[in-house]
């Protein structure tokens, strides 16, 4: 399958990148930068079992700020418990100290297996690496 080639978007910076999450060699982790003072909606699921990413972001769109957006597909953090939640809030804090944020202008999300956890270490350590990987066309 060939997509077509996307213009940078100003005030945005991307990154993809193969974390190992659930495959090895594939993209499987993404981080998007936005300029400061951007500003951000949502639209949620009415489900009450909503994931660890969907309650953090429910619970930061108030603020209506983001600075970040971390993306991983492998596992989906849903059905995880505390575990789930601790990597939602693990992520946050570590992609703002990366962006020079707070966490809670940082959303996330997540794709994949429901009720296996994403792997924390996968996740946490590759932010880095990522990081550094974002680009006006990434």
């Amino acid at each position: 399958m060939v997509f077509p080639s996307l213009a940078p978007i100003a005030g945005v910076r991307l990154a993809a990148f193969a974390a190992g999450i659930r495959y090895t060699g594939r993209d499987d982790l993404m981080l998007a930068e936005l300029t400061p003072g951007s500003t951000i909606a949502g639209v949620f699921t009415r489900s009450l079992t909503a994931g660890a990413p969907v309650l953090w972001c429910r619970d930061c769109l108030p603020g209506g700020t983001v600075r970040g957006i971390v993306v991983n597909s492998g596992n989906s953090n849903v059905f995880t418990g505390r575990a789930g939640t601790e990597l939602v809030e693990q992520t946050a804090v570590t992609a703002a100290r990366l962006l020079v944020c707070e966490p809670r202008e940082i959303f996330i999300s997540s794709t994949g297996v429901i009720g296996e956890p994403p792997p924390a270490d996968k996740i946490i350590g590759a932010l880095p690496q990522i990081a550094s990987r974002l680009s006006p066309d990434g």
